[in-house]
């Protein structure tokens, strides 16, 4: 009888997990900071996917998508399914994506499989939350900062920039209020 319950906790386990209200595929923009990688959990207005959430991570990508980043191209990760929870709680360090140059949902081009570590969690907001100042959450990083714009809800924009010290900001990225990409 001991056997039969491990074996059924075993096979239930990850099944459980799957149920839970926020698992899914949360895709994220990958972005390059001076020598760091930002990733940014692409969220929606509403629903499970309704969090800012943006990650100091570290991967071995292709020398294609290092091009892409230092260009300012738009790369996307498709993780595979987890439950947001588990990332904002910390549980997940590392997971596999497929890396996208362009926007996975939107015909990007897919450049394969890479690992990726959770370094820091820097934010971790749910859509509609009050910002800091200026509808901007501030993040210092070692050479400046990022500025990601509070998503309010339905028609805001994703946004997020980085302010180099004594620099004028620039924008890294941009998703319009149909969750879009704008070209740049």
């Amino acid at each position: 009888m001991k056997a039969f319950l491990l074996v059924l906790f075993c096979v239930s386990s990850p099944l459980w997990a799957c149920l839970h209200a926020s698992h899914g595929t949360h895709g994220m923009v990958l972005l390059q900071v001076d020598d760091q990688f930002i990733a940014s959990h692409l969220p929606f207005p509403t629903g499970k996917h309704a969090h800012q959430i943006v990650l100091q991570v570290s991967s071995e990508l292709p020398e294609q998508v290092l091009q892409a980043l230092t260009a300012k191209s738009l790369v996307t990760l498709e993780p595979q399914p987890f439950a947001l929870q588990d990332l904002q709680q910390g549980k997940i360090k590392t997971f596999n994506a497929q890396v996208y140059l362009g926007h996975f949902e939107r015909g990007g081009k897919d450049l394969g499989t890479v690992t990726v570590l959770v370094q820091k969690k820097l934010l971790d907001k749910a859509v509609g939350a009050a910002a800091e100042q200026d509808g901007l959450y501030r993040i210092a990083l070692s050479q400046g900062e990022l500025l990601v714009r509070a998503i309010k809800g339905e028609g805001a924009v994703d946004e997020i920039l980085y302010q180099a010290k004594g620099k004028d900001a620039e924008q890294l990225y941009f998703e319009s209020a149909d969750f879009a990409p704008q070209a740049k």
